[in-house]
């Protein structure tokens, strides 16, 4: 009796052990099944296109939120597995700029994977690795613009409402936003002729200048002023001199009225001298964040934001030239954001200089900080806090 009474025990604590062991594989793989098909991706989202080195924690503070929102908006099970490539949603508002990759060290040649598309008079491309849309506008020879995807990304898809010619194409996605959203390059290459083709391109470049191969076996020669050409291949690089260290020209002191607005990504001012509204956008983890300059031509006749647009509480929405800007241009007012401030006028204080390969021109905020926006002769823009303007 003694003998069956423990092995009826033993049987018993089994039986116990094997339902604890159990029920998490039973029902905890089941729930995360059922979780993840319940799970609906945020497609109200603007995406974003993860890059090498990028995590969950360094998206989120880009782009105002953290780790546990974005998985749950993109359906990830696992907030520590993201891949280069990616194509993720994140919160509308913010707006980073992935840095193209370097060329190897000592080498003057790289690769780079692009969405290509041949128009009536020219041809357009948008790169993988930074979201950048380039136009080209020419038959064999002409000029070329550059897009960021900050310029493009909030603007709606392609508008054009004319109804597309018989065998030409209306361009779409990226290309689509650029084409159908900026006059000029529009008008410049007219429609479509192709579909996008997805390729290589290989880049070789020799300071400002640059050549890449294009899918018909053409190659395309770049200049430092971004003017191009067919049919060239960069030349060798001159033999080394000795480069002397750029010097000023100026400096140019001007003192004229200005006027500044905080917001929630960046800032803005008025220049009384020549009635320009500069855009600095405050991007975050963005070494030399940007700018734009809006002339009183682009913005003089155009409305300002209708008044039933109700302002959050503890915001500003900007007004006169200002609230033209921001209200008419959607990049400006999605990466903006809302006023935190009132706007300010104050005397401003530009100290301009030119060098051989750029222009600068430094100028203090109302609450002291110097500012000093750079525009490099091949057109890139960037500005920063300089600590003093000399």
């Amino acid at each position: 009796m003694q003998t069956k009474f423990s092995v009826l025990k033993h049987r018993w604590i089994l039986g116990i052990l094997a339902v604890i062991f159990v029920l998490p594989f039973a029902f905890g793989p089941l729930g995360i099944q059922e979780a993840a098909a319940q799970c609906v991706v945020r497609t109200d989202w603007p995406t974003y296109t993860v890059v090498r080195g990028d995590t969950l924690f360094k998206i989120g503070q880009r782009f105002g939120t953290n780790s546990s929102v974005l998985a749950t908006a993109n359906c990830l099970t696992d907030v520590n597995r993201i891949f280069a490539g990616q194509q993720l949603r994140v919160p509308p508002g913010g707006v980073v700029i992935t840095p193209a990759p370097l060329p190897p060290p000592n080498s003057s040649v790289y690769n780079v994977q692009v969405q290509f598309q041949r128009f009536e008079n020219g041809f357009m491309f948008w790169r993988k690795d930074n979201g950048e849309i380039s136009a080209y506008i020419g038959q064999a020879a002409g000029y070329t613009t550059s897009f960021p995807g900050y310029r493009y990304g909030y603007l709606p898809d392609n508008p054009v409402p004319d109804a597309t010619p018989a065998g030409l194409i209306r361009p779409a996605f990226g290309i689509g936003k650029v084409w159908g959203n900026f006059t000029d390059i529009r008008r410049g290459l007219g429609w479509a002729t192709t579909p996008e083709i997805s390729y290589l391109i290989m880049v070789t470049r020799s300071g400002n200048a640059f050549s890449f191969n294009i899918p018909d076996g053409r190659i395309i020669y770049v200049d430092g002023l971004r003017n191009w050409t067919t049919g060239g291949i960069v030349p060798p690089p001159p033999p080394p001199t000795v480069t002397p260290v750029p010097q000023p020209t100026g400096p140019v002191i001007t003192t004229t009225a200005a006027s500044y607005q905080l917001f929630e990504g960046g800032y803005m001012i008025w220049e009384g001298r020549t009635g320009n509204i500069v855009v600095f956008y405050n991007l975050v983890g963005t070494p030399n964040p940007s700018y734009t300059v809006y002339s009183p031509s682009q913005y003089g006749n155009l409305a300002e934001y209708p008044d039933w647009v109700n302002v959050p509480m503890d915001r500003y929405r900007p007004s006169q030239g200002m609230g033209k800007v921001w209200s008419n241009f959607r990049e400006v007012r999605n990466n903006l954001g809302w006023g935190l401030t009132p706007e300010q006028g104050f005397t401003a204080t530009f100290i301009s200089r030119s060098y051989s390969n750029q222009s600068e021109t430094c100028f203090t905020l109302p609450d002291g900080r110097a500012v000093t926006y750079v525009r490099s002769n091949a057109g890139a823009r960037y500005w920063l806090f300089s600590g003093v303007c000399q």
